[in-house]
């Protein structure tokens, strides 16, 4: 294996085009660490400094010769670049000259598709080409494509190891920078080298990627507008490695022999802080991005209304207005969703905003279709690796470059948005970024355009994604979940006896007062954002299922207090061990409140779709099943109620949890029933709550019976399951009631069918 290179300087030229003093000590400069044997290793290297057409042509073709498939190639220019009026680069020579119409002589400089042709010829797998000049990255053979239809060059360029690294787009020029003998981009490549700086990943060696990306920093930190290009076909050029970094001393890490005396230091554990006292959270990196939020949930409350009213039924016209916020409230030029047409691999527009008015159409699309949009791979958008992805463009009529942001969506229809002309620099152009636009996106269609359901699913998704996030995203969250839960209403669904065959009691369901179905957006935001949340939760649930309980009775004149059947209501683990919720209990078993319910007649279903508390007062717990059991003890014996398992069979569901806690009532979770063998799973648990306690075993109740369920009420009742639930037996009602003559004897023949 061999390393070549050759470094080409065009310094002087013909009048017509500015002398490039820099270029010259380019390739000295570069030569000096490319041949060092602690850097760039290389065992052929040339210069060439002012050649004329023919001579720079003939070398290029010498370099790229007569080479073995392990030798790496380099070949730099550093000069001007030059477009003809077709759009295609040519590389300027001493000899190069423009006629009287300033138009380029085309025969004295060396044309790009020159070199594009003898790279192809080239038996060597890695090719590396560094571009010092003005429209450097017209060499990007994708573009270059575009002005030749007939000429495959992405097919040409497309072997493994072959990348080029450009000081510039194909729109942009190069720079010298005043005071500095080289030009900006040589200059931070040598440094990349020769300081060792270029090694990001410190293994030692320097990748076109790393050397690429240092210089890239480098020269942005003062040229915002000036963006280096790394073409690569197959990603495989990416590894090439073209130096190694300097070794450097390690640093020796001594640690200090004296201890700082403080003493003891006592902690305490406070429910309340104040702020003016105690530190401050660690600011987030999401802080920003609060008045961005607010800006969007605005501009919904401001359109929804009025679409609601003008367009009920038009689900594009609804997506396009949702489109047009997203592209006002971020200050883009224009933002459209693609779908895949027929689950093919053709992709059109499903939805757009409105173009921005200081954009012209036409010319945007051909932008979107041909520099943002071509050649894009599909796996690029789509994968768990990111949140989206993005490309500058240079703006030649704003003078500006812009970020045009992919994001893909979570739907069946592999959707993607794209926000078109965002500023390079906008704090926007980020995750964060992505994850907030895809989250307004598809829940102000689920919900329809209600904002404070769409405001809670963004910032339910910010906190699955980030985990911790502002306190004030926690408060607003907060707020606007107390605001949810105010709406919420209770119905009860009976819990039957298979041995007495009547109703035994009562459980209290939580229900959306518009879908009347489970509000599972309040569980799963009790889940995620924790325990002041599952508290709050708990404790009104617990208040609203005894106050619509007690207003049953008397509606149903149920209210004496043998009538009354017991009533089970959920809770999560965590709310039982907080003092808040046991007095909340206390209140209800107390005689003589209008909403108390006997405290003999209260079921508290333990959630198993959350873990049992690992703290307790800012401290981890060694065991935390016997403390929450010693918690469960004290309602017991203080408040005289029980205890039920509920969802046995899923989320934290385990042996040691049920057998340790040794509750009156286990609820097996509808889950269950569609598992094989049912029975073997139901004599399982029976055997676990038998041997815990032999003399009292638990009480197992079936959730879930309907008619679809493969399990019968006969096979129930022969398995010793004496409680169901579900509705077959009756659904959720607002009230109380009792069973019809025709329910009762349809579920009489139902339990004793052979």
């Amino acid at each position: 294996m061999a390393k070549i290179g050759l470094l080409i300087g065009v310094d002087e030229y013909e009048p017509g085009l500015n002398p490039l003093p820099a270029a010259g000590k380019d390739i000295e400069a570069l030569r000096r660490v490319l041949q060092d044997p602690e850097m760039g290793d290389f065992q052929e290297l040339k210069s060439l400094k002012n050649p004329d057409p023919q001579i720079m042509q003939y070398e290029i073709e010498a370099l790229f010769s007569e080479r073995t498939k392990e030798d790496l190639i380099l070949l730099y220019f550093s000069g001007h670049g030059i477009k003809d009026d077709a759009g295609n680069l040519y590389f300027a020579t001493r000899a190069t000259k423009k006629n009287s119409k300033g138009e380029l002589v085309r025969s004295t400089a060396v044309p790009a598709h020159f070199i594009h042709e003898v790279m192809k010829r080239s038996r060597a797998k890695r090719q590396v080409i560094i571009l010092d000049c003005c429209f450097s990255g017209a060499f990007d053979p994708i573009l270059y494509a575009k002005n030749d239809n007939s000429i495959d060059l992405q097919g040409q360029l497309g072997s493994e190891g072959r990348v080029v690294l450009a000081s510039s787009s194909s729109t942009e020029y190069s720079f010298e920078q005043e005071g500095s003998e080289l030009s900006v981009y040589t200059r931070y490549l040598i440094e990349g080298i020769e300081t060792g700086a270029g090694d990001l990943n410190r293994d030692g060696q320097i990748s076109i990627l790393e050397l690429h990306e240092y210089a890239s920093c480098k020269i942005q930190e003062f040229l915002p507008n000036l963006n280096p290009k790394i073409i690569v076909m197959r990603d495989k050029g990416f590894e090439i490695i073209l130096a190694k970094a300097k070794c450097h001393p390690p640093h020796v890490l001594e640690t200090t022999h004296s201890k700082i005396k403080i003493g003891e230091i006592k902690l305490e554990y406070s429910s309340k802080i104040n702020n003016d006292r105690y530190y401050n959270p660690i600011p987030s990196l999401l802080q920003p991005f609060e008045s961005f939020i607010s800006r969007l949930i605005t501009k919904l409350d401001e359109f929804s209304e009025r679409l609601l009213s003008k367009y009920k039924e038009e689900t594009p016209v609804i997506q396009n207005f949702i489109l047009e916020i997203i592209r006002l409230t971020s200050d883009a030029d224009l933002v459209f969703v693609m779908s895949r047409a027929n689950h093919q691999n053709v992709w059109d527009i499903k939805a757009q905003s409105n173009f921005s008015e200081v954009i012209d159409d036409d010319d945007y699309a051909e932008i979107i279709k041909n520099k943002i949009l071509a050649n894009l791979p599909i796996n690029s958008i789509f994968t768990p690796d990111h949140q989206g992805i993005y490309r500058i463009h240079y703006d030649e009529q704003a003078s500006v470059s812009k970020a045009f942001i992919l994001i893909p969506l979570d739907t069946l229809d592999n959707e993607f948005i794209l926000i078109c002309g965002l500023l390079r620099d906008s704090y926007l152009l980020s995750d964060a970024y992505c994850t907030i636009i895809s989250s307004f996106y598809l829940s102000s269609q689920k919900f329809y355009l209600q904002s404070a359901r769409v405001e809670a699913s963004i910032l339910d998704n910010l906190k699955k994604v980030y985990g911790f996030v502002p306190i004030s995203f926690y408060e607003k969250r907060f707020s606007l979940f107390c605001e949810r839960l105010a709406k919420i209403i209770i119905y009860f669904e009976p819990i039957f006896d298979l041995d007495t065959f009547s109703i035994s009691g009562w459980e209290a369901l939580a229900r959306d007062p518009d879908s009347l179905t489970a509000p599972v957006d309040l569980f799963y935001a009790a889940e995620l954002w924790g325990r002041k949340f599952t508290i709050e939760l708990d404790k009104f649930l617990l208040n609203l299922a005894a106050d619509s309980y007690r207003k049953a009775l008397i509606k149903a004149k149920q209210n004496r207090a043998y009538e009354i059947l017991p009533l089970s209501v959920n809770v999560y683990p965590e709310s039982l061990m907080r003092t808040a919720y046991f007095d909340a209990v206390r209140e209800i078993v107390k005689e003589g409140k209008s909403n108390q319910i006997p405290a003999r007649k209260l079921i508290l279903e333990i959630s198993e779709k959350a873990d049992l508390p690992m703290y307790q007062d800012g401290v981890k717990l060694l065991s935390p099943l016997d403390t929450f059991k010693l918690r469960l003890s004290k309602y017991v014996q203080e408040l005289k109620i029980k205890f039920g398992i509920d969802d046995f069979g899923v989320g934290y569901a385990s042996v040691s949890r049920l057998a340790g806690l040794n509750p009156p009532y286990v609820k097996i979770d509808r889950e269950i029933l569609h598992r094989e063998p049912v029975n073997v799973i139901i004599n399982f648990v029976q055997q676990i709550v038998s041997s815990t306690n032999p003399l009292n075993p638990a009480s197992i109740i079936v959730e879930g019976l309907d008619k679809t369920s493969p399990v019968k009420l006969c096979q129930l009742r022969k398995l010793d399951i004496s409680y169901v639930q579900g509705h077959l037996i009756g659904k959720a009602e607002p009230g109380i009631y009792r069973l019809s003559q025709e329910k009762s004897e349809f579920l009489r023949e139902q339990i004793f069918a052979e």
